[in-house]
């Protein structure tokens, strides 16, 4: 996909693999608002304005344009990744409906957090609790608040997480938090993706769906599959398969292999979107 960057600004001419809606409501990312003329997009401390211009252009506005050239994946060609997936009539209707989607590239610890949070809950419901997460605890920067750092977190009390409405995962997030630090998280980054899989598997509130989450948009792992409610109608509906999700989601990487979380993701959007 072509696009270049210019005094703070990410443009690209021809958004064909690219759709701010579509990225922000694929249930990959949390710290986003559709502000209706554009999207304010946020990841650890860094903010980005996204919208479409009159020449139907994407601008991409930003005082660390480099971090989110990065965040949003830019220099991988989806066109290609979408012409090797069109394999059955489903996909084809996924990835013509969701055709601007792209993998973010998030911070692990705040990817780990997130989808600690997101277990068993909805993404109105997972946004509030991190928006309270940040601005009770992050650092202020301009007109956000900083996703908050590995100490900032370590000092919270599981009745804070509470109060924040995260309930039962309160002590989930203490114990978690209270067992990563950034060797963990270095190690984690240079780790393939069984062996990142088994490491995530420890933390408490990581089980199986969450953790292919975290290597999915926290790793970059796209042979995974993570399998919930809405990918567990697809897999059944439209690839006839009735085991439990755990195997659910080895048969698509089976099936989709590198692709599997690009594949995932187009098929999300397409079921979650259609059916609400």
């Amino acid at each position: 996909m072509d696009y270049y960057i210019d005094d703070k600004k990410i443009i690209i001419p021809n958004p064909t693999d690219f759709n701010i809606k579509h990225i922000c409501e694929c249930g990959q990312m949390f710290r986003f608002s559709d502000k209706t003329s554009h999207f304010e997009v946020m990841s650890t401390k860094f903010s980005a304005i996204v919208y479409e211009n009159d020449k139907k252009s994407v601008i991409i506005e930003s005082e660390n344009e480099k971090y989110f050239e990065k965040y949003f994946d830019l220099n991988n060609d989806y066109a290609i990744i979408k012409s090797e997936l069109i394999t059955t009539s489903i996909l084809k209707q996924a990835i013509n409906f969701g055709y601007g989607i792209r993998i973010v590239k998030q911070d692990l610890l705040e990817t780990i957090i997130s989808f600690i949070i997101s277990a068993n809950n909805n993404i109105g419901r997972i946004k509030k609790i991190i928006n309270e997460l940040c601005t009770c605890y992050g650092e202020k920067v301009e007109n956000h608040f900083a996703f908050p750092t590995l100490n900032a977190l370590k000092s919270i009390k599981a009745e804070e997480f509470v109060k924040m409405g995260a309930g039962y995962r309160a002590n989930y997030l203490v114990d978690t938090i209270n067992l990563i630090d950034e060797k963990f998280l270095a190690d984690l980054k240079i780790m393939d993706t069984k062996t990142a899989y088994e490491q995530l598997v420890k933390l408490k509130g990581v089980g199986n769906k969450v953790a292919e989450c975290i290597l999915l948009f926290g790793l970059s792992k796209t042979d995974v599959f993570p399998v919930d409610v809405w990918m567990s109608r697809v897999c059944k509906e439209y690839f006839g398969l009735q085991c439990n999700r755990k195997n659910m989601s080895q048969s698509m990487v089976k099936k989709f292999g590198s692709l599997a979380g690009y594949a995932q993701q187009y098929l999300f959007y397409y079921k979650r979107t259609k059916e609400i």
